[in-house]
């Protein structure tokens, strides 16, 4: 079953919210699943009706992946597994899903979605520049990675050459 088809299925609206108002997520949710509310903070913080799942249209394009992992991660939630593990299962979830699908690799190179894995993947970046990089998110360009310590003409070379700016693509 395709995500949109399962969340509405699931009694969920699918909202598309201005990027600025939600840069910092991407996406996230506030519902019912197997008898229990489930929400990230952020949910509460910026008001999201019960039941519904909010992207932010700058990925519109790539609703079926967002959705996907949005849903495996409230699955996980409802498991008992926190945010932060829930998020990491549904990482884990969109690759053994979409692990061949070039729209989902393109996706994965966003530089405001990449994985820690995606970042280490890339020559001149290890595990301290990668996590200061996913730190510092969002990324209103690439040239905003100039910002982050540690990041020269060199390295900010090889992201562009690898990676890519939502708000650079609109």
């Amino acid at each position: 079953m395709e995500p949109r088809e399962l969340a509405e299925e699931l009694g969920y609206k699918i909202v598309y919210i201005p990027h600025e108002e939600i840069k910092d997520y991407i996406a996230f949710y506030r519902v019912i699943y197997e008898g229990k509310e489930i929400y990230p903070p952020a949910a509460l913080r910026l008001g999201i009706p019960l039941n519904e799942i909010w992207i932010s249209d700058a990925f519109r394009d790539y609703e079926k992946y967002i959705l996907f992992h949005e849903l495996r991660e409230i699955a996980h939630r409802a498991e008992g597994y926190n945010v932060d593990e829930a998020h990491l299962l549904a990482l884990k979830d969109e690759k053994m899903e979409f692990g061949n699908d070039e729209k989902w690799k393109k996706l994965k190179r966003e530089i405001n979605v990449c994985p820690l894995e995606e970042l280490l993947s890339t020559s001149l970046i290890g595990k301290k520049l990668a996590i200061r990089i996913m730190e510092n998110r969002p990324y209103e360009s690439m040239e905003e990675l100039r910002k982050v310590r540690g990041i020269g003409e060199k390295r900010l070379s090889r992201l562009q050459a690898r990676f890519w700016c939502i708000r650079e693509a609109h």
